[in-house]
């Protein structure tokens, strides 16, 4: 499978110029906060109240998740508008959340979260990032440069499988 390596883009034609985005670590107390928009995001995919209450348990943000993974939150105007947490194992690293606000959807803060995170892995000389990916998210994790590498399965929902995407240094 030949895979791209990540080119860097500018905001997608939906970005309204004027709009500042503030990237910063996540506070410790932010984690019921981030859980729901976590929630909401999902539910922007059209999955129903059932399959997304599967999910709640994979989708809680804890005090221990902020304090063991890199996390990261998008602001808009003072708003939280996205995040990400990356999680760094012996030689390489996986990003275990991405999720944007389905009002900020197209203003490319997914794009500047993924950026920061690639950016931290080379820096610190990881040459692999993994993501388990929704169905939904593949076009976009393939525009930042990762590869489909199989399957996995689901940390939530039995029986389901879900894409397993690759970017290497």
């Amino acid at each position: 499978m030949l895979c791209l390596q990540r080119m860097e883009v500018e905001m997608g034609s939906s970005a309204r110029p004027s709009t500042a985005i503030f990237v910063r670590p996540a506070w410790s107390d932010e984690g019921p906060a981030l859980s729901a928009l976590a929630m909401e995001a999902k539910a922007h995919w059209g999955y129903d109240d059932e399959f997304l209450e599967q999910c709640r348990s994979e989708l809680t943000i804890t005090y221990g998740k902020i304090g063991r993974q890199r996390v990261r939150v998008a602001e808009v105007a003072g708003e939280i508008a996205g995040f990400s947490a990356l999680r760094v194992d012996e030689g390489s690293a996986s990003l275990e959340y991405l999720f944007i606000h389905p009002r900020y959807i197209g203003m490319g803060l997914g794009h500047r979260l993924v950026g920061e995170l690639l950016e931290y892995a080379r820096r610190h000389g990881l040459p692999l990032v993994r993501v388990e990916a929704d169905p939904n998210s593949t076009g976009f994790y393939e525009k930042e440069g990762f590869c489909r590498r199989g399957e996995v399965a689901s940390g939530s929902v039995p029986g389901r499988t879900i894409p397993l995407m690759e970017l290497r240094f």
